[in-house]
């Protein structure tokens, strides 16, 4: 690593290829990649807070940075908010990586553990957090954008490092946000090196934090989504001009936590489910859990003030936009509502579609918990536009 530390960075990335056409850029180098003054500083602030030996830091870290860096080359990582120049995703993942770790500094984890065994984990819940920082915007190559390269060719970031000049342009339909981390996990064993992949398998509890910040399932992933997401949050305020050291400073909000324990503890202990003959609160199908809107978003309200949340926003649109930033509920779209048809087997429904939020079942229900049997009917999603068949009067 210190070879890397005492070259001369360049002051800026290396110009185009002036043979190319406008747009068209060709596949760079790591180390040339890497060059640039604020790319080295992060690569030297990562080496000093990594609790690894030089040797492990440079057979894990770098080569994870290393891979990462040749793998996205000089694409952007967003359209037209932050960091959306060339050389951008690895910018601003670099910058989330420091973050992150200088976050980290002022956890104690695993948070359920006594202090001698936080003091065992305590390197591997730094290099996981490393690693989730890192990785955080992977699966945006994938499925957000499209990278063709000079022979006409699409190239997918699972058929390895770009070997041809090449241009992108993001997909110009909507496009999923819940997708992007669900594509990045096809992508872990592509950049993190295997013997660092099973000395954090040795930890299971920071393991599995990993891989669910890494696969979205933010629910899930306790601390580890906090830390990336105020990482996450600094660096953008540093691209848009902001004052990182008030975003990290700022304190993680706890409030996703207290939504989703509110909305378990509606749907377990209060809500009526699946009645085939009449309404319900909400509808349990494989893959979905279908809850009245405003019914929900009035009870959680009052669930999360009954037990002394102070700030719950009075507004259900307010409401249904914390949900969504918090990824509690899937979008439609950019949307929380959907419109759906519901048909009971029995032959029961509703005059008019009804306005549901969706969810993952996963998301209220742990794995191997008992949850009720699923809707006995049909639960069907209709556009706005879309005319709505006729229906079944109610009986």
């Amino acid at each position: 690593m210190l070879k890397w530390l005492r070259r001369s960075p360049q002051n800026q990335l290396p110009a185009p290829d002036a043979t190319l056409p406008e747009g068209w850029f060709a596949p760079l180098s790591a180390e040339r990649l890497l060059a640039t003054p604020l790319r080295q500083s992060c690569l030297q602030q990562l080496w000093q807070l990594t609790p690894l030996p030089d040797t492990l830091f440079d057979s894990w870290i770098l080569t994870a940075i290393h891979r990462f860096a040749t793998l996205v080359q000089l694409l952007p990582a967003s359209q037209s908010h932050h960091h959306s120049t060339p050389g951008g995703l690895l910018d601003h993942s670099l910058e989330v990586a420091c973050n992150a770790i200088r976050l980290r500094q002022g956890y104690l984890l695993p948070p359920e553990a006594g202090a001698e065994e936080q003091a065992r984990q305590a390197s591997a819940w730094t290099v996981a957090v490393v690693c989730a920082a890192l990785l955080h915007d992977t699966g945006k190559i994938a499925v957000d954008m499209e990278i063709h390269q000079r022979d006409g060719t699409r190239w997918h970031p699972w058929q390895g490092k770009l070997t041809q000049p090449y241009r992108w342009q993001y997909e110009s339909h909507g496009r999923d946000y819940h997708l992007h981390p669900a594509a990045g996990a096809m992508l872990i064993n592509q950049l993190i090196p295997s013997p660092l992949l099973d000395w954090l398998a040795g930890y299971p509890a920071a393991f599995a934090s990993l891989i669910y910040q890494l696969t979205g399932h933010y629910e899930r992933a306790g601390s580890m989504v906090e830390l990336v997401q105020q990482a996450d949050k600094a660096s953008v305020a540093r691209y848009l001009g902001g004052d990182i050291k008030t975003a990290l400073a700022q304190k993680p909000s706890s409030f996703p936590q207290q939504l989703l324990t509110a909305l378990r503890s509606l749907v377990q202990n209060e809500y009526r489910l699946n009645n085939p003959e009449c309404g319900s609160d909400g509808w349990l199908t494989e893959d979905a859990l279908w809850l009245i809107s405003k019914t929900t978003a009035d009870r959680v309200r009052a669930w999360l003030l009954q037990h002394g949340v102070a700030s719950v926003p009075e507004n259900n649109n307010r409401l249904f936009d914390e949900l969504l930033a918090h990824q509690l509920i899937v979008a439609n779209e950019d949307k929380a509502i959907w419109r759906c048809i519901i048909r009971s087997d029995k032959g029961w429904s509703p005059v008019e579609p009804l306005t549901l939020l969706r969810l993952t079942p996963s998301a209220i229900w742990e794995p191997g918990e008992q949850r009720p049997a699923c809707f006995a009917g049909d639960v069907t999603p209709v556009s706005e536009a879309e005319p709505v068949p006729e229906l079944s009067a109610p009986t």
